[in-house]
Formats: structure tokens, C-alpha cells, sequence
């Protein structure tokens, strides 16, 4: 069997776009394991993968620091021997880490974030789409002599025990399978990327008028769940998630909702590469820059002209002040832009879903 080792240790929805890649690599090589160096909370995406390891460093323990790259390296070293490193991240840990391996004598190969094409796209304003980021990691794997080829959602399997705990959730709240679920994440990690709970409030109100609907409401951290408990009170349709469910029950209720609205953010990127219908909203950042939902529609993400807004798209990541108060390229993405686009796509309307879940 041969071995390679590959690097993604953050960020959420980053890891997370990582598993077409290595599934479209392992399918296409079947005398070929994979030893995935990532955090230990993001196992849940790669469950159920053949031939795939995951090894969870410790970060903040031994792992930790100069010195302790050299002593991640050395463990490494004992999963091997690797014909190949793959790093997926290219930040300071993982280059060094590659470093040390091509120094021993193994080939590394590093992926091209493209940071040169989105710089000019921020200066320039000049819109066009860039490679997902998705490829760009399959790219990575390919220039190490690999083959591969990214297949159709849904990419993250779930387990059994998983499923039946968010069926229980389900019924716990007494909701029927007529009825039309919705998930809902109203935030992100970065303030230049949120809509606002008023929106999502205006949004839910337009909804309920004319259509049975069941909300779940998904997010992360106490800030946000404290923020969701109070956006639940709105209406008696709206269901906490967060906090709630860890995080392989909450891919397992994802698959089973008809629709996710969501921000930029990692939520979006379990959705759609669960295969759900995904609406995302965007402000500073651009669908542009290789972030977008993968494999949804591109009018399923919904922003505001660059034309109508000269200082948008004002950063890759979000990560940048806006020079407003409020970021005005939120501001002018309206509650019922969002409702007509449901509509305009019958997106509220309850389809057939598979019942089968791929195990």
C-alpha cells in the first residue's frame, strides 16, 4: 500500500472542503492510504473514508512551538514511510513541517492559494471567478503524480448512532416529516460577514405569512448560542440547534432539512457538501474568490452589485474594518431579495428526499 501525509489543521469550513478532494484521490487510487494531520473535532467529516487515517496533534501540549514541530515531525515520521507530503494549509507549521520531510528525502508539494489573483480581484474590483478552493486542494494532490476527480454531493457520510440522535431531536420537538425544515445560521466569524438577527427576524416573519415551516437555528460559541436563544423567541417554529447536538449529530440533521440560509461561513460548507439547497449571503467577502458554496447554483448566492458598491469586495476573508459604521453591502441585501429568491426557486416547497443515508 502506498503513503502519503497531508496537512489541513484550520479553519473549520477550510477542513471541511478538504473531503471531495481526498475522497475523489483515495477513489481514483485504490492501493493508496492517507494519513490526514487535521484537529480532533473535525473527525466527524471524514468518517466513514477507506483508507484514510487521521493523526490529531496536540497543538497545545507537546506539539506546541518551535520545538515541538520537531517533535510532531519526528512522530510522523514513525506513521510513514510517505512517498509524498501534501500540505493543504501552507501556513508557517505546515511549511516547516514539510521542510523537514523533503530534507529526509520525501517530495512535498504545496497548494496554490492563488493569493496573487484575489489581491488583484480586491484592488481592481475586476470580477471574475477564481478556482474553488475545493480544486485547489485536488490540484495539490494531482501535482504530486495522483489521480483524481471531484464526484457529486453528498460528500460527508454519517454515522448510524448520529442519525438516530437527530431523529430523536426531531421527534423531541414534535416535528412531523411534512413539514418543511429550514436551517438557519445567521453568523459568522467575522462582523464584515453577517447579516444581522433583525434580517433573519424580517426573513421568518415573510416565511410563516404563507408557508409550514419548521427553523433550526445552528452556530457555535456562548456569545452566539445566547443571541439564537433570544432570536428562538420570535416564533414557536424556531428550534435551537446549537448547543444542543455535537457536531456529527448536527451534519446528520443537516442532511435531512430542504433548505440552509446561511452567511459566509463554515455552515454553509457543511450544507452544501451535504447536498442541501444552500442560500448564503454575502457582504465583504466575494462567492469570487474560490469560498463559495460548492456545487450550488450561483444564484443561490446573494449579494450586492460590486457596481452598485465601489469599496465591495473589500477583503478575501473578511478579516478587513469597514469604513462604514455598518457594513452597507449588508445593509442593501433586503429581507424580502432573500424571500423572492426562495420563491423565485421553489425553494419552500417540501420535495421527496432520499431516505437512504450514505454510511
Amino acid at each position: 500500500m502506498r503513503k502519503i501525509i497531508a496537512f489541513r489543521l484550520s479553519a473549520m469550513g477550510d477542513v471541511s472542503l478538504t473531503v471531495p478532494a481526498i475522497k475523489g484521490v483515495i477513489e481514483a487510487n485504490p492501493d493508496l492510504e492517507i494519513t490526514l494531520v487535521t484537529r480532533k473535532f473535525f473527525a466527524p467529516f471524514f468518517y466513514g473514508i477507506p483508507r484514510l487515517h487521521l493523526v490529531f496533534p496536540e497543538l497545545k501540549g507537546k506539539h506546541k512551538g518551535f520545538l515541538g514541530l520537531f517533535r510532531l515531525y519526528a512522530d510522523l515520521k514513525k506513521e510513514g514511510p510517505f512517498e509524498a507530503v501534501i500540505d493543504l494549509h501552507r501556513v508557517i507549521r505546515t511549511r516547516i513541517i514539510t521542510f523537514l520531510f523533503k530534507n529526509s528525502g520525501t517530495p512535498g508539494f504545496s497548494i496554490d492559494k492563488g493569493r496573487k489573483e484575489k489581491r488583484f480581484l480586491i484592488k481592481s474590483k475586476y470580477i471574475r471567478m477564481l478556482k474553488h478552493t475545493t480544486e485547489r486542494y485536488l490540484d495539490t494532490f494531482l501535482s504530486a503524480g495522483l489521480k483524481g476527480q471531484i464526484g457529486k454531493a453528498p460528500f460527508l457520510n454519517i454515522k448510524e448512532e448520529s442519525r438516530l440522535n437527530a431523529i430523536r431531536y426531531l421527534d423531541k420537538n414534535k416535528i412531523s416529516d411534512d413539514k418543511l425544515k429550514i436551517g438557519l445560521a445567521p453568523f459568522a466569524t467575522l462582523q464584515p460577514k453577517i447579516w444581522g438577527i433583525q434580517n433573519f427576524t424580517e426573513l421568518v416573519s415573510l416565511i410563516n405569512t404563507e408557508h409550514n415551516v419548521e427553523f433550526f437555528l445552528f452556530g457555535g460559541g456562548q456569545e452566539e448560542i445566547l443571541a439564537l436563544k433570544k432570536f428562538q423567541q420570535c416564533a414557536p417554529n424556531i428550534h435551537l440547534v446549537a448547543g444542543e447536538l455535537d457536531l456529527s449529530e448536527e451534519l446528520a440533521l443537516i442532511r435531512m432539512l430542504n433548505l440552509m440560509i446561511s452567511m459566509d461561513s463554515s455552515n454553509m460548507h457543511l450544507s452544501a457538501l451535504s447536498g442541501i439547497p444552500t442560500i448564503s449571503i454575502w457582504g465583504g467577502t466575494h462567492p469570487a474568490f474560490g469560498f463559495s458554496a460548492y456545487g450550488q447554483p450561483t444564484e443561490y448566492h446573494l449579494q450586492t452589485p460590486a457596481s452598485s458598491l465601489k469599496c465591495r469586495p473589500c477583503s478575501v476573508f473578511g478579516n478587513k474594518p469597514c469604513i462604514y459604521q455598518t457594513p452597507k453591502c449588508m445593509e442593501m441585501v433586503k429581507s424580502q431579495d432573500v424571500f423572492k429568491t426562495l420563491l423565485k426557486y421553489n425553494l419552500l416547497k417540501v420535495k421527496e428526499k432520499k431516505s437512504s443515508v450514505n454510511l
